[in-house]
């Protein structure tokens, strides 16, 4: 987990076992948002490279025949533009590891949601435990799951 005030008051002992669930729930909330949005910004970027490089591909192809056919008439910049942003769309495509880094993302936020529903429905390895093991157990997960998202982050951008 990233360090915020509220971790300090999970040790509080005047805090009541309900407290410290929810202290630990909307920290998870925060994480879960985290990744959620990482994973929306992904998606939106790959989709805008992926589409805009199949438009501009295509105009390309309309051009250079329109510039075939009116040959008189037709502006000769227009098709090595076209052609160019096309090219860049395609490389930005490539180069953005978009696609990988929503995958990663939503990835985690799946595994952040089912580590909070076998904690809040103690099942699994929170299935009998005392109150105070399980959330210290659940508060590991989550910066086991966050540290791993973040890595699987900084491997997918480190390899651009």
């Amino acid at each position: 987990m990233i360090p915020t005030s509220s971790q300090p008051d999970l040790l509080n002992p005047r805090l009541s076992e309900d407290e410290k669930i929810a202290l630990v729930n909307r920290e998870w909330q925060r994480l879960l948002e985290h990744f959620d949005r990482k994973a929306a910004k992904g998606k939106n970027n790959f989709y805008l490279y992926k589409y805009s490089s199949i438009v501009l591909a295509a105009l390309t192809t309309v051009v250079s025949s329109l510039q075939g056919i009116y040959s008189a008439g037709f502006p000769l910049w227009i098709l090595p533009i076209i052609s160019a942003a096309a090219t860049v769309a395609v490389a930005f495509l490539g180069a953005s590891s978009a696609q990988r880094i929503w995958i990663h993302s939503k990835t985690t936020g799946q595994q952040l949601q089912m580590e909070s529903f076998l904690f809040n429905q103690q099942a699994g390895q929170y299935h009998k435990m005392p109150s105070e093991e399980s959330i210290r157990l659940f508060s590991e997960r989550l910066m086991q799951i966050w540290n791993e998202g973040h890595g699987k982050w900084e491997q997918t951008v480190g390899d651009d």
